[in-house]
């Protein structure tokens, strides 16, 4: 019984050796690709085992006690673990396939940057690492796009460009931050040539020109079709008040068109403003006596000019059409219509009709904006249209008039308060009335000598004057 206690109690001494022996050191986890079809030669100084997770996906073949050769197999991940001279390494191993390496291997050569590495993994490869500048970062893009076609052409295989750019924004995001009325600005890349500007502006005019002042500094990290992303957000809500009035003018008023000139004397109640009156002369009131209009005196102009339109509206050559007053957001279309709609109606085949609406009469379309520098841009669409019926035409036995249109489109920049005139727009009307006397006027050839016929021709042009304010809450 002695002996058999001794034989049980060298033996557990022995399987305790390898867990209370002297620790061996940190685990090591490489990652290694390799094609299908193709090996890998690692070195292994003093190896003493090899082991793989799946056989099928890597082989390991030890070489003596310096090297182990690594197998690819079937695309597939799995590990392979090597002990060697004390330590354990990990090797980490993915077997793609072998169309991505060669495809990988292109893409390397296209690319030769410092810092930029290329890799497959599985259906994938992947451009890795870091650039100094948009430049560089914008040609990666450039030959990585070209092999995306190639790459996505094999079976769930893609492509992803992990270049980031090294070089960051912090010089164009502090000087944006020092701009008046700018709060929290942040300046970053978005990985696909873009630039994204974010942050506080106290209203609309500060933040677009923050925006215009980004666009001029971020050019070098923007590509060749890159934009700048706007998500600055106002403290203070501005919109764009456009007062519009619509004007018909005939022949009469439109020769008279032009300016004329006003006297205008300072409200001193209301700095700023004035109040017209008849041109008086002379202009300047010396204040020295009588005779002693050669001596050096101080002298103040009394009387300003101040050009005024004349439409002739009192005298019935113009009237108003339409004085609509749109408020909308900067970059919102606005529009207003006046006139009406009529039903169109088309055929559908087997009987049926499809009845839609058409517009007509003074319609504009006004799209305004806040520029940098607080001025309105605005783009401005006029239609006039009339019905026209003696152009209709008969569908399914309904009489559906034609339209005479005149329309123009601008694009014009003034200051918040100042008036945009837009005419041209003709619009001739050609009336025949007919004056019979019943019964004599129903006579053969005689008849006529009962008839007079009366031709009215009119012509007058549709005039649009607007005025943009800018309303800040």
């Amino acid at each position: 019984m002695a002996t058999i206690s001794r034989r049980i109690t060298v033996s557990a001494a022995l399987l305790a050796l390898p867990i209370f022996g002297t620790p061996a050191l940190a685990d090591q986890v490489t990652l290694l690709s390799v094609p299908s079809g193709h090996s890998v030669v690692l070195n292994a100084e003093g190896l003493t085992r090899v082991a793989t997770g799946d056989g099928k996906i890597a082989g390991v073949v030890p070489v003596g006690t310096s090297q182990v050769i690594v197998n690819g197999k079937d695309p597939g991940h799995t590990t392979v673990v090597v002990w060697a001279a004390g330590r354990r390494e990990i090797y980490e191993v993915t077997v793609t396939y072998q169309y991505l390496d060669d495809i990988a291997q292109m893409l390397r050569t296209s690319l030769q940057m410092k810092g930029v590495e290329v890799v497959t993994f599985d259906h994938s490869i992947v451009v890795r690492g870091s650039v100094t500048d948009g430049a560089q970062f914008q040609q990666v893009a450039d030959i990585v796009a070209r092999f995306v076609p190639v790459v996505e052409r094999q079976d769930r295989s893609v492509i992803i460009n992990a270049v980031t750019v090294s070089q960051n924004m912090g010089n164009i995001q502090h000087e944006l931050a020092s701009l008046p009325g700018a709060t929290d600005i942040r300046v970053d890349p978005d990985g696909k040539g873009n630039v994204i500007v974010s942050g506080n502006a106290t209203d609309a005019v500060t933040a677009q020109a923050i925006l215009d002042r980004a666009r001029g500094l971020a050019g070098p990290y923007l590509a060749s079709n890159g934009q700048l992303i706007d998500r600055m957000s106002f403290l203070n809500n501005s919109q764009i008040d456009v007062k519009v009035y619509v004007l018909e003018v005939d022949k009469t008023a439109q020769s008279n068109l032009g300016i004329s000139l006003q006297g205008a004397a300072v409200n001193p109640t209301q700095p700023g403003t004035y109040t017209l009156t008849p041109p008086s002369f002379p202009f300047v009131e010396a204040i020295t006596p009588i005779g002693g209009a050669f001596t050096l005196q101080p002298f103040y102009r009394t009387t300003t000019l101040a050009p005024t339109l004349n439409l002739l509206m009192t005298e019935g050559h113009a009237r108003i059409l339409s004085s609509p007053d749109l408020v909308t957001s900067p970059g919102t279309k606005a529009t207003f219509l006046v006139g009406g709609q009529i039903p169109v109606v088309t055929s559908t085949g087997l009987g049926q009709v499809n009845v839609t609406y058409q517009n007509y009469g003074v319609q504009l379309n006004v799209t305004p904006t806040i520029l940098g520098n607080g001025s309105v841009e605005a783009v401005i669409a006029p239609t006039i249209s009339a019905l026209d019926f003696a152009d209709a035409v008969t569908v399914s036995g309904f009489v559906i008039p034609a339209l005479t249109v005149s329309q123009l489109s601008t694009d014009v920049v003034t200051r918040p308060g100042e008036s945009i005139l837009l005419g041209g727009l003709v619009k001739r009307l050609e009336q025949k009335t007919i004056s019979k006397i019943p019964l004599l006027s129903d006579i053969p050839i005689l008849g006529r000598l009962f008839t007079s016929t009366a031709y009215q021709s009119t012509q007058s042009d549709v005039v649009f004057v607007m005025t943009p304010e800018i309303l800040t809450r």
